[in-house]
């Protein structure tokens, strides 16, 4: 970690919304209304994604199919009454499966890794001339928590970690106010912001010297007063006594979250929410699943696997012991699955839409589970499994996730720069009309 922080870098942590305008007024604020009468259940003060960046291939992790190409190490064994999971690549998650929800029976609408990762975060088609004014879920969840912020909150609301550029870059504010963008952290580059003890001094006379140039400068308007809001929650962050512990994982931390990328990504999501100080949302990228390649080779789905399952039972562990699993929705899921049957002939396989996973836990999820089936490889869904009938769509994890945090979801904001109304989650996906809903069976309703 560097010691030293520059005034660019300054401005840097600013202009990607580290703590965005959120102390601030709104700078352009936007007409919100229902459309319908929902009960959200507001069971949950905080939701962690994990996305599983690529696509987790369903037939070879929570919906097993076994057939002669199933490698035996796996060790498939039967954890509940019809509930089979490979045990030898999630040892932890299976021995933890009461606190998890396994569904079978989703469905992507998209089959290519730019459109599918946008529809997974912002549960909207991608549409090419709406693409810069649609918020992604994070984001509506962090302006929808504005009015709750305290005086002394100093974390951003909405948090995302080890996003690329590309495919797999996060989504983020849209046309809403740049506060609810999100935080963009790579957890293996370390983080500037953390201000060093012997660095605190120089810190607050760079400080004090910007302030003084920012007031010797032109007026620009809301423009100069929005990049001064950024500075100004940038600096409530770096300033706070406590995000030195919030943002540094000891040894002992590293080691028991599997000292992999998206283990230390998942313990500062624990130390986010452990924290209290306004975050609400938190999407972790878990890198590598695009498994086209020789999926069974050790550094394909054995090593995937042993990370994620380390990294999400100490995840589920830790904040169990800390009694704030119930108050927190986790959700673990990528774009879509991969092909069944027979492997390419690349010893892999490809992309596949029409069936996956998804796990849930936390926040009153019923764990010990699956909900929906699929056919003996894993072409279709057999039975949905839920009172809609059909597939799980992202809008119907969109609308559970806005449901637990306590969010109406059939909102609407209806000041856009295109002027077309953007709904928190429409009823179509640009192939057919259907009706979102929460997914109620997680919970045992």
């Amino acid at each position: 970690m560097r010691s030293h922080f520059t005034r660019r870098q300054l401005f840097q942590v600013g202009n990607v919304s580290i703590a965005g305008y959120f102390l601030d007024s709104v700078f352009r604020p936007v007409n919100v209304s229902a459309k319908a009468k929902v009960r959200p259940r507001g069971n949950a003060d905080f939701c962690i994604f994990v996305n599983l960046s690529g696509g987790a291939s369903h037939v070879d992790t929570f919906d097993i199919k076994e057939h002669r190409w199933t490698p035996p190490d796996f060790d498939i064994r039967t954890v509940k009454p019809g509930l089979r999971l490979p045990s030898g690549l999630f040892p932890k998650l299976t021995a933890g499966i009461d606190r998890l929800a396994i569904v079978r029976s989703m469905k992507a609408w998209e089959n290519e890794h730019i459109r599918a990762q946008f529809y997974l975060q912002v549960a909207h088609s991608p549409s090419p001339s709406r693409l810069k004014e649609m918020p992604s879920i994070g984001s509506v969840i962090a302006s929808e928590f504005q009015t709750r912020r305290r005086e002394m909150d100093y974390l951003p609301p909405f948090v995302a970690m080890n996003f690329t550029s590309g495919a797999f870059k996060v989504i983020g504010e849209g046309c809403l106010d740049s506060g609810n963008a999100p935080l963009s952290l790579e957890t293996d580059a370390g983080f500037d912001f953390v201000i060093a003890p012997e660095e605190q001094a120089r810190f607050r006379r760079r400080w004090e010297v910007l302030k003084q140039l920012e007031r010797s400068g032109p007026d620009a308007g809301r423009y100069q007063e929005e990049f001064q809001a950024h500075y100004r929650g940038a600096h409530a962050m770096m300033v706070s006594p406590d995000i030195r512990k919030v943002l540094t994982l000891d040894a002992d931390d590293r080691r028991r979250y599997g000292s992999s990328q998206v283990g230390d990504a998942c313990a500062l999501a624990r130390n986010l929410v452990g924290a209290g100080a306004g975050t609400r949302f938190i999407m972790v990228s878990h890198k590598g699943w695009d498994t086209h390649v020789d999926i069974y080779g050790k550094n394909a789905q054995y090593k995937l696997a042993h990370e994620l399952d380390n990294a999400l039972s100490a995840l589920l562990d830790d904040l169990e012991s800390a009694k704030l699993l119930g108050r927190t929705l986790v959700c673990c899921t990528g774009e879509f699955g991969r092909t069944p049957g027979e492997l390419t002939v690349n010893k892999g396989r490809d992309h596949f839409k029409d069936a996956f996973t998804g796990l849930f836990a936390g926040a009153g999820v019923q764990g010990g589970r699956a909900i929906g089936t699929t056919d003996d490889l894993g072409t279709r869904i057999t039975d949905p499994g839920w009172h809609r009938k059909r597939p799980v769509y992202f809008e119907d994890v969109a609308a559970t996730i806005y449901s637990a945090l306590g969010i109406d979801w059939t909102k609407s904001i209806t000041q856009t720069p295109s002027g077309r109304v953007f709904e928190y989650i429409e009823n179509q996906s640009g192939t057919e009309f259907f009706e979102p809903d929460e997914i109620s069976e997680l919970f045992g309703a």
